[in-house]
């Protein structure tokens, strides 16, 4: 097979954004309920669209009280939360091999959409993209496989020629929602044994990994 258009996720595939978001949540926390918390709850919970994962951390599913640690997780991640991510070793080197490669590059993500596009400002890697979808924050459920379906509706993409590429189970199911290929990583926040679970076609354990596997496919 030949790949030509690949979609990334973005959390813990692209960017481990997971210490502005930890400080963030557990900020809300303190502010809305008295439960404890700690940082593997958190990290086991990103990539869940924001009034889910408010609801799980908040142990609640009173609207007005999501509603509130919605309107909080704004104002707290714009103003530090979003300063603390990194980009994982290797991620940019893959983006400018795969550019110069024609590759058509996207990325489809539960993140709010305004943080994703900074985050990619931030560390100079909107270039690299056609096209970035993430969503409005107020979502219970994830709607990642009809994000993928819309974007390939919109560009055109040919399923045999279109992978797309994350960490955790949901990636690799929207990616079978839309009958194409699909490759886990485990450097994120998912497991190995969850893209096993979800039947990911493929798995690779670091960036170099990902991009001689993909090379590998022309």
């Amino acid at each position: 097979m030949k790949f030509k258009n690949i979609i990334f996720d973005f959390d813990g595939t692209l960017v481990d954004s997971k210490p502005g978001i930890i400080k963030t949540f557990k900020q809300i926390a303190e502010e809305l309920t008295t439960k404890k918390i700690n940082e593997q709850q958190i990290t086991q919970l990103i990539g869940l669209p924001l009034s889910k994962f408010l609801g799980i951390i908040l142990n609640t599913d009173d609207q007005a009280i999501i509603n509130k640690g919605s309107i909080l997780f704004r104002e707290y991640y714009s103003k530090d939360g979003i300063n603390h991510n990194i980009v994982y070793s290797g991620i940019k080197e893959i983006l400018i091999a795969l550019k110069n490669s024609s590759y058509k590059l996207f990325i489809v993500s539960n993140r709010i959409e305004i943080f994703l596009k900074k985050i990619l400002e931030q560390h100079g890697l909107e270039k690299y993209f056609i096209f970035v979808r993430g969503t409005d924050g107020t979502d219970t459920q994830s709607k990642k496989a009809d994000y993928v379906k819309n974007l390939m509706n919109k560009y055109q993409l040919n399923k045999k020629e279109t992978i797309i590429i994350g960490d955790t189970e949901g990636d690799i199911l929207a990616g079978k929602e839309n009958s194409i290929y699909s490759v886990g990583i485990t450097w994120g926040y998912g497991t190995e044994t969850d893209l096993v679970k979800a039947e990911a076609d493929a798995i690779c354990h670091t960036p170099q990994e990902l991009q001689q596997f993909i090379e590998k496919q022309k």
